[in-house]
């Protein structure tokens, strides 16, 4: 019997982090990539475009972090210590109600999401 044929896993492309993207797209507000895939939600009553990053994987718009489940952006409820784990910012969608949290980068006193 032979052995199952395993898809070779693909790695993202080279993250541009300098000051104009290929696009002229923003960068990323989590980690800086201007590389990102772009979609047009709908929250009615109105469209937006959303990104998802390519490095990163998270979802934002023109305004900061966007909720993974519908695109709109999201509510900053709080910061979560998680002992061990670092520290995250929590968020609520300010459309569909769904919450997400998102791992802060920290360096020294000083957190950024």
């Amino acid at each position: 019997m032979r052995g199952l044929s395993v898809a070779e896993k693909t790695m993202c492309p080279p993250c541009d982090t300098g000051d104009t993207g290929v696009d002229g797209s923003a960068p990323c507000p989590f980690c800086g990539c201007r590389d990102h895939v772009k979609e047009i939600m709908t929250a009615n009553p109105r469209v937006h475009t959303v990104h998802q990053c390519l490095k990163c994987g998270h979802w934002f718009d023109d305004r900061g972090p966007a909720c993974p489940r519908c695109g709109s952006p999201g509510e900053l409820l709080g910061n979560v210590d998680a002992p061990g784990c670092g520290m995250y910012a929590q968020y609520r969608c300010c459309e569909c109600g769904h919450g997400f949290i998102l791992r802060m980068n920290c360096d020294g006193d000083t957190c950024q999401t």
